[in-house]
């Protein structure tokens, strides 16, 4: 039986308006998702957010959500790979080298 779970991808985006609130001095923020593919959905495993003030969150399926936010429950579609689609070293720079202050 083949695996319904195919390659992992990666892609970034600038997100122009901020949290809001408690949170809206953070300033705007760049997010860094995992994606796998699963059937024909691209599911979020691991998303990295890096705000303007320095701050960073992060989450994956050891942690889904907090106070500040959640991973991406919502399935991408491919096209947005083509327009924010990175590599995984782009991505793997990201997670290893930003401290979380959510973790």
């Amino acid at each position: 039986m083949p695996s319904l779970i195919k390659e992992t991808k990666y892609c970034k985006w600038f997100w122009d308006e901020t949290l809001g609130g408690e949170f809206d001095t953070w300033g705007t923020s760049t997010y860094f998702i995992e994606l796998k593919q699963v059937g024909n959905d691209l599911c979020a495993t691991r998303q990295i957010e890096v705000y303007e003030n320095g701050n960073v969150l992060s989450y994956d399926d050891h942690h889904f959500a907090d106070n500040y936010g959640m991973l991406c429950d919502k399935p991408l579609n491919k096209a947005d790979l083509l327009e924010f689609g990175i590599t995984k070293a782009e991505f793997e720079q990201v997670w290893n080298t930003k401290t979380p202050i959510n973790r």
